[in-house]
């Protein structure tokens, strides 16, 4: 014969374990929110309009190029790259409203449609994918947890308006990003499988940014390591949008 007041107690632990998992179930929306705060809340966030970086950027044993970024809001990015040739002028290449531009061989050269909007939601985006997901058209779903070296981290998987996706890996503890995996597309229709990994958080005017990123490139081409060192990230300062359009072709001698 069963015991009532066992059977009670049972429902009661039965209701409890319900209710405790409830409690840590956490929705996208729930990440998304610890990620903005620890990145240093919403309103300081969106009171940045332009960002600034000055970047070394390590490709292998004794190469190191300077580059330096610019973003505005909404989607405007532009780098110079350092040439490999002494003496010569920074390459460029950028993201503007028509589209992502590189400069090849003293030429503006569009992106095709599809790189180019990939581009744009990758270069482009100025706060990261997770921010105002749902407004910038990508979907985002939670795939679990997952034990990483360091601690265990918070699995999204993010797919882009472009249809580009992304695996965002967050720090359990932190809510920053750890790692990005995914496919990266580049003009020449050389395509690699990426692991981006995000290091050294510091903050700057109560913002947090990575100074130190890793992303390592493989597929069909070498493998390729490229290790970002950040030396100074300025925001707010004054951009024309004009910065963002392509330089005129080169003057032919």
């Amino acid at each position: 014969m069963l015991n009532p007041r066992g059977t009670v107690a049972g429902l009661i632990g039965l209701a409890w374990i319900v209710s405790t998992g409830a409690v840590h179930a956490q929705t996208v929306d729930e990440i998304v929110a610890r990620h903005v705060e620890a990145r240093g809340g919403e309103a300081r966030l969106k009171a940045v309009q332009t960002i600034k970086m000055t970047r070394t950027v390590a490709a292998g044993i004794g190469s190191a190029l300077k580059v330096t970024v610019y973003k505005k809001r909404p989607a405007l990015m532009r780098l110079d790259q350092q040439s490999t040739l002494p003496g010569a002028p920074m390459i460029p290449r950028g993201v503007n409203g028509e589209g992502a531009w590189d400069f090849v061989q003293g030429k503006p050269s569009p992106r095709p449609t599809q790189l180019s909007a990939e581009t744009r939601d990758l270069d482009g985006d100025f706060d990261g994918p997770l921010v105002d997901w749902r407004a910038k058209g990508h979907v985002v779903t939670f795939e679990g947890r997952e034990a990483m070296p360091g601690g265990e981290a918070l699995k999204l998987k993010v797919v882009m308006k472009s249809g580009l996706e992304r695996m965002v890996y967050l720090d359990a503890k932190t809510y920053l990003d750890r790692r990005h995996t995914g496919l990266l597309n580049l003009p020449g229709n050389r395509q690699f499988d990426v692991v981006v990994t995000f290091d050294a958080w510091r903050e700057v005017e109560g913002v947090k940014f990575p100074f130190d990123i890793t992303e390592e490139r493989t597929g069909k081409e070498p493998v390729v390591t490229l290790v970002t060192y950040t030396e100074k990230i300025e925001l707010n300062q004054p951009m024309d949008d004009v910065l963002f359009n392509p330089p005129p072709p080169a003057p032919v001698k």
